[in-house]
């Protein structure tokens, strides 16, 4: 059964997508496939831009588009060939999100967007999907 968690920020989407940059560094360590996604094509672009830039001794194999790539960054309701990790930027939870062995859920305080992450939170919960709670504010500061 897919495992959620969600990343409790203190910051703005910046912030959100420099965790995204580290969740997706992580998952690649553990060579597992990433869809991110996103809620708009300027944030898919942001997140592009974020992650050539991200480390400055390794590359982050990424596309743009739900394509066949370790990570892809998508505005798109189809996941692809992904199964893996899905990192969800987007206020509502996607129809296919049980196909992929974790959700990572990431909440900044925007309000319309932190209400839909608690929704999100209450209909995994109900579901009996297994949740963790990562409280992120003292560390990911704007």
């Amino acid at each position: 059964m897919t495992s959620v968690s969600f990343y409790k920020l203190a910051g703005d989407q910046q912030v959100a997508l420099a965790l995204a940059c580290q969740l997706i560094q992580k998952s690649l360590q553990a060579q597992q496939q990433v869809l991110c996604l996103v809620p708009d094509h300027a944030t898919a672009q942001q997140l592009d831009e974020k992650l050539w830039g991200f480390q400055d001794t390794a590359f982050v194999p990424h596309a743009l588009g739900s394509e066949h790539a370790p990570v892809a960054i998508t505005v798109d309701a189809e996941p692809g060939d992904h199964h893996q990790i899905l990192i969800n930027l987007q206020a509502e939870i996607p129809t296919w999100f049980s196909r992929f062995d974790r959700v990572m859920e990431i909440i900044y305080p925007q309000p319309e967007y932190e209400q839909a992450k608690r929704d999100n939170f209450s209909f995994y919960k109900e579901r009996g999907y297994a949740l963790s709670f990562h409280d992120l504010s003292e560390k990911f500061k704007p």
